[in-house]
């Protein structure tokens, strides 16, 4: 606990402090809290890739179509990562988080008990708005429990990619589960979203309760002595607000220029890194990862039973271990350099799966597990490291948000392509979905940013006045 007391004369005192000073629970734990909605995002991906050949069935409509449909939880996510720094920066992190995810909780609900193909659409634009709102929140909420000048920000963040993961293998643990009781196949994947409704409730108690608001967010809004009580109570720091304040204008007004910031001359290779990272993980894990159980029941015996107990342990075994030993050893080799070992790793296993992966099943699922490692240690969660910590505050939610949604569009594509090429194809398609690792590996060795460790808080005012100066 700190015992000085410091005097607030401007936002960038409490980005300074904050930075100084870690949260006082930095705990795992909390951490995961602060990523819930990622954890629910994840979870309704896998549920949704699980269900598709069922909406199929029972809506009368190819397996191509469904995957479409249900890629509009992509396209929303988009938009919705788009508005995300509008909406934080009007009203701040702890309704932000309350809006999200009560879209998501809603549209979860309501896609359960949906009865036709319509009502299915309109429920997943509702979720992925939400969840589009909430990924930048999350990590930017994770940054300001460390502090983003600490090595181990870089850890907290990535900490997602194992969370999402165990979140995966929470999927498939849920639908054996159901299919152990005798719930009918085809019925699972309502269930299961249902499941995940009630799921998303306990993370907004728990968020409203562990994390509230971002002592940043109320400085930036001239709510200086919110923000004193948020120093005090979660960094344990005495501050109080000087008498010669140097309020701002209105935050809402100030960041109509922050995607311009991403790409002037001092962002710009920060921002393409950062989406190209991003965007490539995303194709190849919703080619892999979300369709994993459809790509076993291919090539493994034993139908559905066999199939996610398949897949539950090769997330929990590679995708929950790789996303946890990634965590780790970030603050050693920097997230530039890992997600391009990641990504070497996976093109070459894709290589190799698309040649012996017909001829022995047991190959092919070490090489399926082998490639979900390497993409969760790897590029799996660093692309979002990457977006959360090269930016200061001011315009931290429009970079995350920018390259989620810029993801968002790599994920679409392996969502509706995959199932229409692994028909196609069979196993030959893993070697169209090398090309993807390959672009990802070439950009990593081309962009040299780092932004573990960098101090990239001691921007702030500096954006600040650029959006200012644009403004004018």
């Amino acid at each position: 606990m700190n015992t000085s007391t410091y005097r607030i004369r401007r936002p960038q005192d409490v980005v300074d402090l904050v930075n100084e000073h870690p949260a006082l629970n930095t705990s795992i734990g909390i951490v995961l809290i602060a990523l819930g909605g990622i954890l629910i995002d994840a979870y309704q991906a896998a549920m949704i890739g699980f269900g598709n050949k069922y909406i199929a069935a029972q809506f009368g409509i190819s397996q191509g179509l469904a995957a479409t449909i249900n890629a509009s939880v992509l396209v929303a996510a988009l938009i919705g990562g788009l508005l995300a720094n509008r909406i934080i920066n009007s009203v701040g992190q702890k309704r932000a988080f309350l809006i999200g995810m009560g879209m998501c909780t809603v549209g979860a609900a309501a896609v359960a008990v949906t009865p036709d193909i319509w009502w299915l659409l309109a429920c997943r634009v509702i979720m992925g708005i939400g969840l589009g709102i909430d990924f930048p929140l999350a990590t930017s909420a994770v940054a300001e429990l460390r502090g983003s000048t600490s090595k181990k920000s870089g850890t907290s963040v990535n900490l997602w990619q194992m969370g999402w993961y165990l979140s995966t293998t929470v999927v498939f643990a849920v639908l054996l589960t159901l299919n152990s009781v005798a719930i009918p196949e085809a019925a699972l994947w309502r269930y299961g979203i249902g499941i995940g409704g009630a799921f998303a409730v306990l993370i907004m108690i728990l968020r409203y309760v562990f994390i509230g608001e971002s002592a940043m967010w109320a400085a930036r809004a001239n709510r200086f002595d919110e923000a004193c009580k948020i120093l005090k109570k979660r960094h344990g720091v005495d501050a109080v607000v000087a008498e010669n304040i140097t309020s701002e204008a209105e935050s809402s007004v100030k960041m109509h220029g922050a995607y311009g910031v991403l790409f002037n001359k001092k962002y710009r290779q920060r921002t393409i890194l950062g989406c190209v990272v991003a965007t490539m993980q995303a194709w190849q894990y919703n080619a892999v990862g979300v369709y994993l159980p459809l790509t076993l029941a291919g090539i493994l015996a034993g139908g559905l039973t066999s199939a996610l107990s398949g897949s539950a342990a090769v997330n929990a075994l590679c995708g929950v271990t790789g996303g946890a030993i990634g965590s780790v050893i970030v603050r050693r080799f920097g997230s530039r350099r890992q997600s391009m070992v990641g990504f070497g790793l996976v093109f070459l296993a894709l290589l190799i799966l698309g040649s012996f992966g017909k001829e022995n099943p047991m190959l092919a699922l070490a090489l399926l597990g082998s490639i979900i490692f390497f993409h969760s240690a790897g590029p799996g969660g660093l692309g979002m490291t990457i977006a959360t910590l090269s930016y200061p505050p001011s315009i931290r939610p429009a970079g995350v948000g920018f390259a989620r949604a810029i993801m968002r569009t790599g994920a679409i594509a392996g969502l509706i392509l995959w199932p229409i090429v692994w028909q196609t194809y069979k196993t030959d398609a893993f070697y169209l979905l090398s090309a993807v690792p390959l672009i990802g590996f070439l950009t990593c060795a081309l962009i040299h940013w780092e932004p573990i460790g960098a101090n990239v808080d001691a921007e702030d005012a500096e954006v600040l006045s650029e959006v200012t100066a644009e403004e004018k």
